[in-house]
């Protein structure tokens, strides 16, 4: 699944009752952070609907189980809809998103901020640390954080890391072990709540063993957006390539046409930094 069992370095970087809050593009996200979840209890703000109401529907069952729901909002943008507007460079889209989330920073007065890494494998997880990038631009005291989910490993054939942090920047990472009790309601969750990312990942899902859901990572976010540096490191260009043979799409979304820019646009005084 892509290494990092034995990661070096373990911390307690946030206490419990530490004021924090996680943005992610999509509903579902929080599973690979659940028992994070459950030792900080953190407050959520959910950016699209993930492409349909069943998979907000299951966050709701998940974060409600833990007692958390009152404390998450579910913005009603449809996710097709940051497709398009990614296609169309429709900045005043994202523009909007940056004032939900800065807003949302303010009303909780979050210190710490958690959102999906860049791993090139889908666009709108790609675009979150951007948008919280901006939406934290002049405000103070703010530490902001990154989870992996999932990257597409290059090489033949399809291979995925899983819910590790690239090697090369495990220095900047931290991990947290999960206790019996709190692997044991991730299990749970995994089995019986989240369907929909059950059914999206499907054998890369089944082949994660207890051992590798019990330990979660995190690592400070980077200071700047790093270009891939070639197509063939970007899982979402690769898998748009198929979709234009096979004539599932007319138009695809890739990383020097659209994502990229758009980064460019939200980063501000963040440089896009070259190089993998």
């Amino acid at each position: 699944m892509g290494g990092g069992e034995d990661f070096p370095m373990t911390a307690p970087f946030v206490e419990p009752g530490q004021r924090c809050l996680v943005v992610t593009g999509h509903p579902n996200h929080e599973l690979a952070i659940f028992g994070f979840t459950q030792r900080v209890r953190p407050r959520f703000l959910f950016l699209t609907d993930g492409g349909g109401e069943r998979r907000v529907a299951e966050s709701r069952r998940g974060l409600a189980k833990l007692g958390l729901l009152e404390g998450a909002r579910f913005l009603p943008t449809r996710e097709p809809a940051l497709y398009e507007a990614l296609l169309n460079q429709a900045g005043d889209v994202f523009a909007a998103l940056v004032t939900e989330v800065r807003a949302e920073i303010v009303r909780t007065a979050a210190r710490h901020v958690f959102c999906e890494s860049v791993e090139y494998y889908n666009p709108l997880h790609d675009i979150t640390l951007p948008i919280v990038w901006a939406a934290t631009r002049g405000l103070s005291g703010i530490e902001i954080w990154e989870f992996p989910l999932i990257a597409q490993i290059p090489g033949p054939g399809e291979r995925y890391r899983v819910q590790r942090i690239v090697p090369h920047r495990e220095r900047d990472g931290v991990r947290i072990d999960l206790t019996p009790d709190e692997l044991a309601k991730k299990l749970d969750a995994k089995a019986h709540i989240y369907g929909c990312l059950q059914a999206q990942l499907g054998s890369v899902a089944d082949g994660l063993t207890e051992r590798h859901l019990g330990v979660e990572y995190f690592a400070r976010a980077q200071a700047a957006y790093r270009d891939p540096g070639g197509e063939d490191c970007v899982r979402y260009d690769w898998r748009a390539r198929h979709l234009l043979e096979t004539g599932e799409i007319s138009r695809a979304i890739t990383h020097r046409g659209h994502v990229g820019p758009m980064v460019a646009a939200l980063a501000l005084d963040h440089a896009v930094a070259a190089g993998p």
